[in-house]
């Protein structure tokens, strides 16, 4: 377990799908370029245009959208929609996950947090900010977690992102359970960011929690709706930080486009059956394709796969070469450094189109050739 309780990440975590800035700084126009730098599923949910009065009164209670959410997020068996929301949880639906991210470190004492080496750094961010003490376990070794927690003084929380961003790592449910009862000895909360579990179900802890977990989720990643900034957060009601999380909300904590988008996307099942057999598809075709080209060159140490992106595990300085290779060719990817010798360089999925296709074949070529053959 490291311990990086120094001073506050700075500067303030970058993202991906930053174009604007981006197209800025390489005079490249924005429709040129090929992002691949986030998570987000090309082939977004069809929402119904939403007609402008739907922008005009301020947005209603959205007990419709908390309806569709239980029954998605909770409901057994999903075909019927029946409901399986136990008395003691409470589901709030919010502006995005990172708005649960930014918030959930204030609801908690002030004390030691881990969280993942590899993760979303909004995380550790926010928890910084906080002025908690951060503290990191490996990501790619779970058996090892809760044994290197055992001597951990004011443990307040561990946070998982399940599958990882941008890690791909997943730990199975019945793990995360037993880490939780632990944790709950402890008087420590399970922070479960389940952001990208839409496109991989079985991969969630819902419905199943006990009174110490917290899960978040997003319409942001496999429903292809980032812009929506929809959200949910599911824990036991009467726990003070649902409590907490449930005080901080405005009396508008939801728009009402994202309201009537959100209660569409949800309910629509045979959309979500297809798209996640697309997406498991398309990732690992891209995956295959890319991996065979960049292992050519002798740098990847590692594949890392998920349903909406393909990482590789490179040196540092090769994965800086091969990123900026890529902007040189109007294609985004996102680079993420692991620590001075290791950086992840992750591709997010693209729409298929033959413009698509071709354009990343181009730049692949062209940036093969800039970077060389590792010596």
């Amino acid at each position: 377990m490291n311990d990086a309780s120094g001073p506050l990440l700075n500067p303030l975590p970058e993202h991906g799908g930053r174009l604007a800035e981006i197209s800025r700084r390489q005079g490249i126009e924005r429709h040129d370029w090929l992002d691949l730098s986030t998570g987000i599923n090309p082939w977004p949910y069809p929402i119904t245009p939403i007609d402008a009065s739907a922008c005009q009164a301020l947005p209603d209670h959205d007990k419709a959208l908390h309806d569709a959410a239980i029954r998605y997020y909770l409901g057994h068996p999903v075909d019927t929609g029946e409901s399986r929301l136990h008395p003691s949880l409470t589901l709030l639906n919010i502006p995005g996950s990172q708005w649960a991210i930014e918030n959930l470190p204030q609801c908690c004492a002030r004390g030691s947090v881990a969280l993942p080496d590899i993760g979303y750094r909004e995380h550790e961010w926010r928890w910084q900010q906080a002025g908690h003490r951060t503290l990191y376990y490996d990501a790619d070794s779970p058996d090892a977690v809760m044994g290197d927690l055992s001597g951990i003084e004011n443990l307040r929380a561990v946070v998982v992102i399940n599958p990882n961003n941008p890690g791909g790592q997943h730990v199975v449910p019945h793990v995360l359970r037993v880490w939780a009862a632990e944790l709950q000895r402890k008087g420590a909360v399970l922070i479960v960011d389940e952001a990208f579990a839409d496109a991989t179900p079985e991969q969630s802890l819902l419905p199943d929690i006990s009174d110490n977990i917290v899960v978040l989720r997003s319409l942001g990643k496999f429903f292809g709706l980032a812009g929506l900034r929809l959200g949910a957060v599911i824990g036991a009601g009467q726990s003070g930080i649902m409590q907490r999380l449930s005080s901080m909300q405005g009396p508008w904590r939801v728009t009402s486009p994202a309201q009537l988008a959100g209660m569409e996307a949800l309910a629509d099942q045979n959309w979500q059956h297809g798209m996640r057999a697309t997406l498991q598809r398309a990732s690992r075709e891209q995956g295959q394709w890319l991996e065979e080209r960049l292992r050519a060159h002798g740098d990847v140490m590692r594949w890392r796969q998920s349903a909406l992106f393909n990482g590789f595990d490179m040196p540092l300085a090769r994965a800086r070469q091969w990123h900026e290779a890529f902007v040189h060719q109007s294609v985004l990817t996102r680079l993420w450094v692991v620590d001075e010798q290791r950086a992840i360089l992750r591709f997010g999925l693209h729409d298929e189109s033959p413009q698509a296709n071709h354009q990343l074949e181009q730049a692949m070529s062209a940036a093969g050739k800039a970077v060389g053959k590792t010596a």
